[in-house]
């Protein structure tokens, strides 16, 4: 979807969550924050109809930016802490798992 086919309520809602959902902000900033969005939702609502075309495009592209930046972190994760993390059994199980494969039955007793 494009900024201008997303309804203006659908970008301000996904701004919300992510911001809801962000690990690490604390309550206080998230209060302000969630304060100023609100602020400028709403006074764009009285803004000309080419200035509120650059808002909404503006909104939808930071809307876009904290979901990529979530997605980049959550592979991040994956990526560099997967060998201290995981067993390497679970390792094995996990890329066979990605290749559509199921790893035997192995003895338990073989560790």
């Amino acid at each position: 979807m494009t900024a201008l086919k997303t309804a203006p309520i659908h970008v301000l809602r996904s701004i919300l969550r992510q911001l809801k959902t962000s690990p690490n902000i604390n309550v206080e900033s998230h209060k302000v924050t969630r304060a100023y969005v609100m602020e400028q939702y709403k006074s764009s609502m009285s803004a000309s109809e080419d200035r509120a075309a650059v808002l909404r495009k503006l909104a939808y592209d930071y809307s876009q930016l904290q979901k990529d930046l979530a997605e980049r972190a959550r592979l991040h994760d994956l990526d560099t802490g997967a060998d201290n993390k995981l067993t390497p059994r679970e390792l094995s199980r996990r890329a066979a798992a990605r290749a559509g494969l199921q790893l035997p039955k192995l003895d338990p007793d073989l560790k």
